[in-house]
């Protein structure tokens, strides 16, 4: 349970930083703190729902009391994100940007995708401001890390997303899902760098008395932290997904730096002892650098790392950046590397890239990281 406001009748309001948010807050918490401000218990479930639809102002919730209205608005930060921007992609993706309202990291700016599909809606979201790795070819690596998110704020995103595609459908000519279905912590920061508060948001979107989101629809990417992913795998073994991009251990140093830590036996060891469900695999993510990590020597390391029977790999097409110093390589490359990993029995796909016209593909999310005026 998250620990609950105390009694500040007769004291000043709570800075918003010391403030408990109302996305990070299950049914049974907003019970006892009802219990606490000595309300009839249905109001938890009437915020809970008002929460679970993406209201968190408490002046919409149209059917509970301007009393209470007025002490969650005072004793809770009841919407820890402000919407700064959301940009519409042709090809239907959004792309939010959201300025964060707690203590010192106000004003604080992160990024969330919508990626809408025939028959699914996904939404990736961060989990940092900035990030702690310094991946060269990522737009996010080469932002500084500025804060962890808490669960509310990571929460906080899918409920935004999920109000703004009630209130604003996708349009029918775009045949696309206009809900969230799955959600991917692919988005700025590494998850697994913020263990606590990314595990606590993976068990709100599960719990049944709220999103109730199935573990086979989240996905989690890291760059390879191997301790934290043996945790996730005890505590929460959602679908997993590693950020490769190399099987070679000098190359991969420098592409993805916390190889330097955590080489790839150590990796390959702990992929090995990952929990998997029936018919579910680990993505290796493989983003193709023109005479980087695309060559011969290259797919052959690759093959060799990969377990076909516990893995698929996912070749990501480079998106470029302002300043980045790779280029990508070419549809025709990836394509034959792509089928060299299948003549050797591997599961490989090619990843779509989807709002590259809005910076929101793959490796290009990067905020500013203060309010601007």
């Amino acid at each position: 349970m998250s620990r609950m406001p105390t009694n500040t009748a007769s004291t000043s309001p709570a800075d918003s930083s010391d403030k408990i948010q109302l996305p990070e807050m299950d049914l049974s918490d907003l019970q006892a703190l009802m219990l606490q401000w000595k309300q009839p218990k249905f109001r938890a479930k009437q915020v809970f729902d008002w929460r679970n639809k993406g209201v968190l102002n408490p002046d919409e919730m149209k059917n509970i009391s301007a009393d209470l209205r007025d002490k969650l608005n005072t004793e809770l930060l009841c919407d820890p994100l402000k919407l700064m921007r959301r940009e519409c992609s042709s090809d239907g993706t959004r792309k939010y940007v959201f300025a964060l309202k707690r203590g010192r990291f106000a004003g604080k700016m992160v990024e969330a995708v919508f990626i809408p599909e025939e028959k699914r809606g996904t939404v990736c979201i961060s989990s940092q401001v900035g990030c702690v790795l310094d991946c060269p070819f990522c737009h996010t690596g080469t932002q500084a890390f500025e804060a962890n998110l808490s669960a509310g704020e990571i929460v906080a995103q899918i409920l935004a997303i999920k109000a703004d595609l009630r209130s604003d459908p996708l349009s029918e000519a775009l045949e696309m899902f206009s809900d969230v279905t799955h959600i991917v912590y692919m988005g700025m920061g590494e998850p697994l760098a913020n263990e606590d508060s990314v595990h606590k948001s993976i068990a709100l979107f599960m719990h049944e008395d709220g999103l109730n989101i199935s573990r086979r629809r989240i996905t989690l990417s890291t760059s390879g932290l191997v301790p934290q992913i043996n945790r996730l795998g005890e505590v929460q073994p959602v679908n997993l997904a590693i950020s490769l991009h190399s099987a070679i251990d000098e190359q991969r140093d420098v592409l993805v730096p916390i190889n330097r830590k955590y080489p790839l036996a150590e990796l390959r060891d702990c992929l090995n002892r990952y929990p998997l469900r029936k018919q579910r695999h680990i993505t290796l993510e493989y983003v193709l650098l023109d005479a980087v990590n695309d060559r011969a020597e290259d797919l052959q390391a690759l093959i060799a790392f990969v377990n076909p029977e516990r893995e698929r790999v996912n070749l990501i097409q480079f998106n470029p950046y302002p300043g980045s110093p790779y280029q990508g390589t070419s549809k025709e490359n990836m394509r034959e590397f792509a089928q060299h990993l299948i003549s050797k029995g591997i599961r490989a796909t090619v990843r779509r890239s989807r709002g590259q016209d809005i910076m929101a593909a793959c490796g290009q999310l990067k905020a500013d990281t203060k309010l601007q005026g």
